[in-house]
């Protein structure tokens, strides 16, 4: 009796200490959404060009030598892309190089046409010059299977100087991304020789990417054939022939995308594996109609029947049905005798 009930024993609160409340929370979540920005995102930043950009990767020499010159300033973003992969962007005036490290698998249709001149020296990438840019992809199997994509500017005016830098960006990010891993690095060659397009003189019985002969040939074209690239050892290699009004952009004629990693097709296309075909030493393959149909997204796997050998090819070509399974039955044969099955 006499005995008062007050507030604080209820387990109530007053509507100040509720506002009061709130406002400490937003401001925590405010805290710490502005320094997970600043921890995962720099940028955008202008002003003169640091010693090393995009993740520490891209030496300031190789920038300004690519970037024109001027008083305009340099501009560099860090940030996110809008599927949540890092993404760099390195500016100056109307010049503009990205990088990008993207999570795979990448999953991407027309993945065989992401490139049209394979990095060579063992390198699992490619190049690809459309018009006023460079594009290139690079594959990363140290780090989980990341792969890094570049775009540089400058085709128009010095195409050769466009895909050495795209090329020497490539290997510099992807080297940061696997000096994280952990992993050892790719060896950086010394210079970058682009496959270039070539005659092919069938009237002397040579071929375009050594398939078929000459007479075969003759019948899937009319006029002038050249080739651009080969079938190597390389991770990833491409060969296709160009009629007389092709550019080294177009697929022409035939285009045939070897990979030697199952790890790299994985990565890029939606599909995989359509078609496996087994390869003896010294036996013509044993191709049906179902084996010589478009693979689409897809590829053929050339397996040798003993030993670990294993080759992923993808065909493209024009013209009919009878014709696309004459000329993949080709390729297919040209590539299965590079891959010394024993």
């Amino acid at each position: 009796m006499g005995e008062v009930e007050h507030p604080a024993n209820t387990g109530r609160r007053t509507p100040h200490h509720k506002r009061f409340r709130e406002t400490v929370v937003l401001a925590v979540v405010g805290l710490l959404i502005a320094v997970g920005i600043m921890a995962n995102d720099q940028g955008p930043w202008s002003g003169t060009l640091p010693d090393r950009a995009c993740w520490g990767s891209l030496d300031r020499a190789l920038l300004a030598r690519a970037a024109p010159s001027g008083d305009a300033p340099w501009e560099i973003t860090e940030a996110k892309d809008p599927w949540g992969n890092p993404e760099c962007t390195v500016q100056r005036g109307d010049w503009q190089l990205s990088a990008t490290a993207i999570k795979t698998p990448l999953k991407d249709y027309l993945w065989w046409g992401l490139g049209t001149v394979p990095l060579r020296h063992g390198l699992p990438g490619m190049i690809k010059t459309n018009r006023d840019r460079t594009d290139g992809w690079l594959h990363l199997p140290r780090c989980r299977n990341q792969l890094v994509k570049v775009a540089v500017p400058g085709a128009l005016t010095d195409r050769h100087a466009a895909q050495t830098l795209a090329v020497k960006a490539l290997l510099a990010v992807g080297n940061s991304r696997i000096a994280r891993c952990g992993g050892k690095p790719f060896p950086v060659p010394e210079r970058f020789d682009a496959a270039t397009v070539r005659p092919v003189h069938l009237a002397r019985g040579a071929t375009p990417c050594g398939v078929a002969d000459a007479r075969t040939v003759r019948k899937w074209t009319y006029g002038k054939v050249s080739q651009l690239g080969g079938f190597t050892d390389d991770p990833v290699s491409r060969c296709a022939a160009l009629g007389e009004r092709d550019s080294e952009i177009d697929l022409g004629l035939f285009s045939a995308l070897v990979l030697r990693d199952r790890a790299i097709l994985d990565a890029l296309s939606p599909t995989g594996v359509r078609a496996r075909i087994p390869v003896q030493p010294r036996t013509p393959l044993h191709l049906t109609a179902e084996d010589l149909r478009y693979d689409r997204d897809a590829a053929t796997e050339l397996a040798c029947a003993q030993g670990p050998g294993r080759s992923y090819v993808h065909v493209f070509a024009s013209g009919s049905d009878p014709q696309y399974a004459a000329i993949k039955r080709a390729v297919l044969t040209k590539v299965a005798a590079t891959m010394s099955c024993r």
